[in-house]
């Protein structure tokens, strides 16, 4: 399958389809108020009751964190035998962490950003890598710490691998 269609069949789910920036537990949805900047409540309650989503829920909800986004695009690409990894950019300087996936097709590395409503101006659109090792690099370059964690990722699980990183 080319990159092409590949990134065409994941924006179809998460691009197209209104997800919302949130989560999803206990029957609720749980969203941050962007209109007062930082929103401790729901930094609290992400750090607490947050359990990475079955993709299932997170498709039917149209909810999710980065985490969830990443999970759905996992789901998809298992599906079609695509080779991905999760990955967390974890800057320390700002105390800002952010799940992504990457992908192999075409003998390229390929970085799609689905997470709902992010305000990156590369939101949506794919950016190829020659290679992994040219991926690690950029963001090693901008003061990202760069850790595979697609095993530490565990739907039901609280996302241990990130809160350590925060806290």
């Amino acid at each position: 399958m080319t990159i092409a269609k590949i990134c065409n069949l994941l924006r179809s789910e998460l691009f197209n389809n209104g997800y919302e920036y949130g989560f999803y537990a206990n029957g609720k949805k749980y969203r941050p108020n962007m209109s007062i900047g930082f929103d401790s409540e729901y930094y609290q309650l992400s750090n607490t009751i947050y359990r990475v989503q079955d993709p299932h829920d997170t498709i039917k909800e149209k909810i999710g964190t980065c985490i969830d986004a990443v999970v759905v695009m996992r789901s998809i690409l298992d599906e079609h035998n695509i080779c991905n990894k999760i990955w967390l950019l974890f800057n320390k300087e700002k105390n800002k962490a952010h799940t992504v996936l990457t992908f192999e097709a075409e003998s390229k590395t390929v970085y799609l950003e689905l997470t709902p409503q992010s305000a990156k101006p590369w939101y949506g659109k794919e950016i190829i890598y020659s290679c992994e090792q040219d991926f690690l690099k950029e963001y090693k370059e901008n003061g990202y710490d760069v850790s595979e964690v697609t095993d530490f990722v565990v739907i039901g699980r609280a996302p241990k691998f990130l809160l350590r990183k925060l806290l």
